[in-house]
């Protein structure tokens, strides 16, 4: 409970230092947020939100999220669908982020352990610097998502 009350002090301080209004809406929206760290579609948080404040619309929860993944307070995620999904940034600063979406139930699988080690034994050790050294690109950040079963589905 200490750690979310601290990163929401966190994310609401870098709104107001960044000249941005922290109205009651985007408030209720941080708080909701806080409490997953799963990703999450802009409609299940406006789902969320609206049984607390039913005067949020669906815009003011868009307008929001777009401007937390502006102050990187949020990742925005496209897995190739018309959704996009937000997380946390601090979830994508763990390691490489990847994602499971499974093609029978829709669920969203973040960071498991057993795929994040395979991941960073087979492609992320040394991956920036042979790309730099093979491409003459460098890369600052990527995430990898993969599609199938999940395990309740298999």
């Amino acid at each position: 409970m200490k750690k979310v009350k601290k990163k929401l002090n966190n994310w609401e301080k870098k709104i107001r230092d960044t000249g941005h209004r922290l109205t009651a809406p985007r408030r209720l929206i941080l708080q909701k947020l806080s409490q997953f760290e799963e990703p999450r579609t802009a409609e299940n948080i406006y789902l969320m939100v609206q049984k607390e404040d039913n005067n949020i619309g669906i815009a003011t929860v868009y307008r929001t999220l777009e401007l937390l993944v502006k102050l990187n307070l949020i990742g925005k995620i496209n897995f190739g669908t018309e959704k996009s999904f937000y997380v946390f940034s601090d979830e994508e600063t763990r390691g490489v982020p990847n994602y499971l979406i499974c093609k029978k139930c829709g669920r969203v699988i973040t960071n498991n352990k057993c795929l994040n080690n395979a991941l960073k034994i087979r492609i992320i050790e040394n991956a920036e610097k042979n790309i730099f050294k093979n491409c003459g690109i460098k890369i600052d950040g990527y995430q990898i998502y993969f599609t199938g079963l999940c395990d309740k589905c298999v």
